[in-house]
């Protein structure tokens, strides 16, 4: 056990529920990780098969840690499968709403959506990065139109049919990415034109959409004033703190009533470095991207990508 003398300041403590351990990062190193067994803390013991331990006995001693060293956990895992019982979520999540300090990480691999849905209900700390992975999930109809905590990044690899344009409203997050939405381009023209007059979402960054069908980009950008750039001549830079400092070449250019400039693609950005030129692909796939924009044929495609500058 880490005493409070020996207390590390800036030291991230990620549990994982699961499989019962508790790790310690500094500096993205981990180390003097400890695995629960039957009623204690052991020293040393990396996770590999998930414990049969009583979850109470858990909670209470990973309680117990917080209380004696003054740490608070930054980070934590779920996985959602058995031998994890909706009990046990219930009884964790509770436990989890009543610290004292909202969460930095929060990592969940699923599979169910009865599990997950509970989460998305239950938990009220707020969270700065929450990712969502897993396998497929049996998706009972429910839609999501608001969540009972904030979330600053959004990531989630598994399908999203429940992703609401309401969910993304509410909870004014700064990055999202999400697979396989069920909203149509009318619902994301809704999306842009309350971006551009500066309703909802104003502090967002970089949103990266996989649609369940094919939907219109033109329908997506109807009204909002959007120009086709041409990538040979046009870049700007992006500076996020997953990407770094990049340039986006071409794109749909719209902007907010403030004057701040959002980049469109539907293809997906190659990374540029400023000195980079655009490849040949890139050049022929602006030019039939061109004739489309300047036609009354429709421009359909799968993904939006949607970056303010």
């Amino acid at each position: 056990m880490v005493s409070k003398r020996k207390k590390i300041d800036n030291l991230l403590v990620h549990v994982d529920i699961y499989y019962r351990a508790i790790f310690f990062v500094e500096h993205s190193d981990s180390f003097n990780d400890m695995m629960f067994e039957q009623n204690r803390y052991v020293v040393g013991h990396r996770p590999g098969l998930p414990a049969n331990t009583d979850i109470i006995l858990f909670l209470q001693a990973t309680q117990n840690f917080l209380d004696v060293t003054s740490y608070r956990i930054s980070e934590f895992r779920f996985d959602l499968k058995p031998p994890f019982t909706v009990d046990q979520l219930i009884m964790t999540i509770d436990w989890l709403n009543e610290m004292k300090t909202d969460f930095r990480k929060v990592w969940i691999e699923t599979e169910t959506w009865e599990m997950l849905e509970i989460f998305l209900n239950r938990f009220r700390k707020n969270i700065h990065t929450l990712m969502l992975g897993g396998t497929d999930l049996k998706w009972d109809g429910t839609v999501k139109r608001r969540l009972n905590f904030e979330i600053k990044d959004l990531s989630s690899w598994i399908d999203c049919p429940w992703f609401h344009l309401d969910f993304l409203f509410n909870m004014e997050p700064e990055t999202v990415f999400a697979e396989k939405i069920d909203i149509s381009a009318q619902d994301l023209n809704v999306f842009l034109k309350s971006w551009q007059e500066g309703k909802t979402n104003k502090n967002l960054k970089k949103v990266d959409f996989h649609t369940c069908s094919e939907i219109d980009v033109k329908e997506v950008v109807k009204g909002c004033r959007g120009e086709l750039m041409d990538p040979r001549t046009t870049k700007v830079r992006f500076s996020h703190e997953i990407t770094g400092e990049t340039w986006l070449r071409g794109g749909i250019h719209i902007r907010r009533n403030d004057g701040r400039l959002a980049v469109i693609d539907t293809h997906g950005f190659d990374y540029y470095s400023e000195g980079r030129d655009i490849s040949e692909e890139g050049a022929r796939r602006y030019l039939k991207n061109l004739e489309i924009w300047n036609s009354d044929d429709v421009w359909m495609g799968k993904v939006l990508y949607f970056y303010v500058i």
